[in-house]
């Protein structure tokens, strides 16, 4: 709404009077040759002189009317918000659309306060993200070499409409790839016409996640992701349009987590979210005890996490991390390294600590460089850097799953030394073995033991069927990965990223999710659950 508001009728000034002084002004402006950015200044200062200073006194007036007009305002639009809070949506209104296995959150055009969820209901895990509509277009021909063979006209194809957006599909993946007595739910905001989403995909009590957490937003408009893949099943081009998600109410955000309690053991966050969502996520993840899984989804995404400060993820080391595990691919990667460059993160005297402890030498680097040459990845982990990139990003985030796509994983840690354990572990300060290479450091200022600089190659497994399409690959990556690690630590598992021979089983598992999903016309394969 805009609200025009004239000047209060004892401090106004009639137009006729005004118009002529007001030109008086800009005659002497030109007169003076008084151009650029002094010509303001100086047409006030002669209408001040003009109208004997009347015009200083209407504005003091107008701008003291504009406060008590805000005034009013706002109160009114509290007390609306607050009447339409204690509102609920009938029962009638969500049938027949939504099954049992959806309860939306209370419909309100303000975000919901945190009186509104203050009875304790557990989740072993939160996912906090987007939750869209994807429609996929499979166009049917040969590979599009040539632009002018698709653009500016039609093109046949195929067209699939599934629920996405990376947090549902990562929620989606951590469920379907969790026990059945493991709670996941998602925590996003939707308009009406998403109410279906179980039933589009046909989900079961016991496949589908926990959608409780989801706002309904009447006057909303749901997520919506729309890619075109040529015949191969690589994206041609993509539209994402995730205004809804991206201004998720940190109030809304805060309320579920008040409603988990201290019960989530691991938080996966999607950063389509803007800065102030984000934040207030990875803090209550952090007051709740929970360790964060971040998943980037683009490189501008990925570069606003390292502009939070010591909210996001430039809390350095000893201090806990405030995002545990992030899973970049190459190019998300390097656009943190080369923003946190930017930022100038590797000049503070904290990170220089964390760095001085690895201690990192030229065995060190040879011996990466081994191990890159005999994984056949010489050219991503070395030429282009990877490894050193993910090694300065350990003091912020210390475990980094970077994806290859075909040429695999590397996994990059910063553990200590207590902790880590597995059958390639040994006593000196470089030990190696296939793909792996793990280096002894030295104390960090102000931690009591030394820190381990684990790296190793997880080679992809091969597609054995037609690659349908590789959207949802990385995030079904991500959501097994994220059951592993709830599920160990629901077991009582001590820090399962610090076991070696633990995280290749659970990156072996994580990539054949992927695979799956590869070849599935759903953005997260529901062969997933069928994995050992």
């Amino acid at each position: 709404m805009l609200f025009c508001v004239p000047a209060p009728h004892e401090f106004d000034i009639p137009a006729g009077e005004i118009d002529a002084i007001i030109n008086k002004a800009v005659i002497s402006a030109q007169e003076a040759g008084i151009k650029g950015k002094a010509i303001t200044p100086f047409l006030l200062n002669r209408i001040l002189d003009l109208t004997d200073g009347r015009s200083l006194e209407s504005n003091v007036g107008f701008v003291k009317n504009n406060i008590k007009v805000g005034v009013g305002i706002a109160k009114a639009l509290s007390e609306i918000a607050n009447k339409t809070n204690d509102e609920v949506l009938p029962s009638s209104a969500l049938q027949p659309a939504i099954p049992s296995t959806f309860t939306p959150a209370p419909n309100s055009i303000s975000p919901p306060t945190l009186e509104l969820a203050q009875t304790s209901d557990a989740a072993d895990c939160l996912v906090v993200g987007a939750v869209a509509i994807d429609l996929t277009c499979d166009l049917t021909y040969g590979v599009l070499d040539r632009q002018s063979s698709w653009i500016h006209t039609s093109n046949p194809g195929a067209i699939h409409r599934t629920p996405g957006g990376v947090g549902f599909n990562l929620c989606l993946a951590t469920t379907y790839a969790s026990s059945p007595d493991t709670t996941i739910r998602m925590i996003s905001a939707v308009g009406p016409e998403a109410r279906d989403l179980p039933a589009v995909l046909n989900l079961t009590s016991t496949t589908s996640p926990d959608l409780s957490g989801v706002l309904v937003i009447e006057d909303g408009r749901t997520a919506q992701y729309i890619a075109m893949h040529d015949c191969k099943g690589d994206l041609i081009l993509a539209c994402a349009d995730m205004g809804l998600v991206e201004q998720l109410s940190p109030a809304h955000i805060k309320s579920e987590f008040a409603r988990a309690g201290k019960s989530p053991h691991w938080v996966g966050i999607d950063a389509n979210l803007n800065r102030e969502p984000l934040s207030t996520a990875i803090l209550c993840a952090r007051e709740a005890g929970a360790k964060v899984l971040l998943e980037p989804t683009s490189v501008m995404r990925a570069q606003v996490i390292l502009e939070l400060g010591d909210v996001g993820v430039t809390n350095v080391l000893p201090n806990p991390p405030a995002v545990d595990v992030m899973t970049p691919n190459s190019i998300e990667l390097e656009g943190l390294f080369s923003h946190a460059r930017e930022l100038g993160l590797f000049e503070r005297q904290d990170w220089w600590d964390v760095i001085d402890a690895m201690g990192t030498t030229t065995d060190f680097q040879t011996a990466i460089a081994w191990m890159a040459r005999e994984s056949g990845i010489m050219e991503q982990a070395v030429e282009k850097g990877l490894v050193q990139m993910a090694v300065h990003l350990l003091p912020f985030t210390p475990n980094l799953f970077i994806k290859m796509g075909e040429l695999g994983v590397i996994t990059v840690q910063l553990v200590n030394e207590s902790e880590v354990r597995g059958r390639m572990v040994g006593h000196r300060q470089l030990s190696t073995g296939p793909g792996f290479v793990m280096w002894r450091g030295t104390k960090i200022a102000g931690q009591g033991e030394n820190v381990c600089v684990v790296v190793r190659h997880h080679a992809a497994h091969k597609v054995t069927g037609d690659i349908v399409s590789v959207t949802g690959a990385g995030d079904s990556f991500a959501g097994v990965l994220l059951s592993e690690l709830v599920e160990a630590d629901k077991r009582g598992i001590k820090n399962i990223l610090a076991d070696v021979d633990g995280i290749a089983r659970t990156v072996d598992r994580a990539q054949r999710a992927a695979v799956l999903t590869l070849m599935s016309r759903f953005a997260i394969s529901p062969e997933i659950k069928k994995l050992q």
